[in-house]
């Protein structure tokens, strides 16, 4: 039992002690003080409202769109949510065309430092560039549940970007 109990302790301490120290600094993305993309934002506002990121390569190359966009969906109205406001982000691979979303990553905020940090997690970029297979896997694993839900509630709804 305690060999069982050192070897989880260990693991979690080798676990953590990898991990990577992601930061924006301009456009610039860095994973441990490397280069590892770029990122421009355009349309911000007041807190980064309303902002659409192009996420680019090292050489400058957009690899990606993503915009923050919503809906009001009446599942989700209770009395801790009264607006049914749901926020999602939507990916738009500028070779394939092809198109996910994901959740929100926060309440209110889409910064860059989030988005570098998902994009790590998926493992979307490697030497600088896109790795077609891991955004390929983040298509397919990500869907367009959020589009999916919003045709259900309005068969005619047109994407609108998240205005706060």
């Amino acid at each position: 039992m305690k060999n069982l109990l050192f070897l989880l302790a260990f693991s979690a301490l080798a676990t953590t002690s990898v991990a990577q120290k992601i930061k924006v600094e301009g456009e610039l993305i860095t994973v441990d003080g490397q280069p590892y993309a770029r990122i421009e934002r355009d349309g911000c506002g007041a807190l980064n409202a309303g902002c659409m990121y192009y996420v680019k390569s090292l050489q400058n190359e957009r690899l990606f769109i993503i915009k923050p966009l919503e809906f009001v969906d009446p599942a989700t109205i209770s009395a801790s949510h009264p607006d049914g406001r749901t926020l999602y982000v939507q990916y738009i691979f500028t070779a394939s065309r092809a198109t996910t979303e994901t959740a929100y990553p926060s309440i209110m905020l889409l910064r860059a430092l989030d988005i570098a940090r998902k994009i790590y997690k998926a493992q979307l970029i490697k030497d600088g560039t896109l790795d077609q297979q891991a955004a390929d896997a983040f298509v397919l694993a990500n869907g367009m549940t959020f589009s999916e839900r919003r045709r259900e509630l309005n068969p005619q709804f047109i994407v609108v970007p998240v205005a706060h």
